[in-house]
């Protein structure tokens, strides 16, 4: 993904704007970005396959940050000096406005199709489901280790209650009985609390 080198917020979106050529092309301010050789093979078609000079005219190291290797671009006209384009020294890519595109379909003697170029943002991808938090997760386990506790306190006491007197060792406690119930439904009610809505 490429950033527009004018518009921070926005991505630039593959998109055909001469002919088949598919070039990068913000959807915010619409300007287009020519990777290395994509404007010359332009130029010198547009001028019957000879050499064209595709020096900048009066370059100036003051144009934008290239959106490709992040170097410094030069500022300065393409073939003609009305036709101004920020041309990277370094990967060679070239950047030209939404109003320069016009200009250069003039240059080159290309009619038709749109006067300027027009990209749609690409569709947000919708957020995948989230994992639960470790919070939640520790919760929930203490809240089943309570829970297994509680039970195994009921039914201990249930076995006391039930078995005869001779064959157990103790007498079932009323308070422990208590305490197993408490455990039992608090953790249940702990794992249940919430759901769907997190903690």
């Amino acid at each position: 993904m490429i950033n527009c080198p004018k518009c921070a917020s926005e991505t630039l979106v593959e998109t055909p704007v001469l002919g088949k050529i598919p070039l990068d092309v913000c959807p915010g301010c619409s300007g287009i970005l020519f990777d290395k050789g994509e404007l010359e093979a332009l130029l010198k078609q547009s001028q019957g396959g000879g050499s064209a000079d595709l020096d900048l005219i009066n370059a100036r190291a003051e144009g934008l940050v290239c959106p490709r290797c992040r170097h410094k671009m030069s500022h300065g006209g393409l073939v003609n000096p009305l036709l101004l384009v920020d041309k990277c020294p370094s990967c060679g890519a070239s950047w030209l406005d939404a109003r320069e595109l016009e200009l250069l379909k003039k240059l080159l003697g290309l009619t038709g199709g749109a006067a300027e170029a027009k990209a749609e943002r690409p569709a947000a991808v919708p957020a995948g489901p989230q994992g639960p938090d470790v919070k939640t997760v520790l919760i929930k386990l203490v809240s089943a280790v309570v829970a297994i506790l509680g039970l195994i306190g009921v039914s201990y006491e249930l076995y006391l209650y039930l078995s005869p007197a001779e064959a157990v060792s103790r007498a079932p406690s009323a308070g422990l009985a208590i305490v197993s119930v408490l455990f039992f439904a608090g953790g249940v009610l702990a794992l249940n609390w919430g759901k769907g809505k997190g903690w």
